[in-house]
């Protein structure tokens, strides 16, 4: 389940990066919860083809972290802006 939600976050922010038919099968499963059965018989292949898409975008997904650091960089963002919201209180 943290592994999906960390999924989530970095879908959110590098989905962009993805190809079109990643983009469409990680919604399926994440946003819409589609079994991976349910979104092969839709998309007309294999429910092992749609695992590994799954897999392959997490794995890019995990490396456009890596290397822009994007999601640190509002966790921090975010932390700070909490900090000063208490600070006022």
């Amino acid at each position: 389940m943290k592994d999906d939600m960390q999924f989530i976050r970095l879908w959110d922010l590098y989905s962009p990066l993805l190809t079109q038919t990643q983009q469409e099968i990680s919604h399926l499963y994440f946003n819409c919860d589609l079994s991976l059965g349910e979104i092969a018989q839709q998309k007309g292949v294999s429910r092992q083809s749609v695992s590994d898409c799954l897999q392959k975008c997490r794995k890019q997904l995990e490396e456009y972290e890596e290397k822009l650091g994007f999601a640190k960089t509002v966790e921090e963002m975010q932390s700070q802006i909490d900090r000063l919201q208490n600070a006022k209180a």
